[in-house]
């Protein structure tokens, strides 16, 4: 199974099911941010972490936030992205329901939902 990890200062996060694999395979627990599943990894233990992951069969990948938003806008379909404003643009799907969202205000948990599993 592959994960995808983005640096958040000193930790690196995976959300949603994600979140869910590398908790489970560390013995951590899941918080949430934004009503979504959230794992954390202190960046001071990645090495060790990884290891673990590794023997669990999950393959951590880390991604940085521009390489997400880029792939976020490549991936979505050009029925669902725009300029607004002059901001690219993407409808997205968040708790309360649709919502048109610049690129950059993308959640962490939005570019790991959004990025392209078939890439890692």
């Amino acid at each position: 199974m592959n994960v995808i990890l983005q640096r958040r200062g000193d930790f690196l996060e995976a959300f949603g099911k994600d979140a869910e694999a590398v908790a489970k395979a560390l013995g951590t627990a899941v918080t949430e941010r934004d009503l979504v599943a959230m794992a954390t990894i202190p960046v001071h233990v990645q090495e060790g972490s990884f290891v673990a992951l590794h023997a669990a069969g999950i393959t951590p990948h880390i991604i940085e936030r521009d390489e997400g938003l880029k792939a976020a806008w490549r991936r979505t379909h050009a029925d669902f992205k725009g300029t607004v404003d002059g901001k690219r643009s993407l409808m997205v799907f968040r708790h309360d329901g649709p919502a048109l969202v610049a690129l950059d205000d993308l959640t962490p948990a939005e570019i790991a939902r959004l990025y392209p599993r078939d890439e890692l």
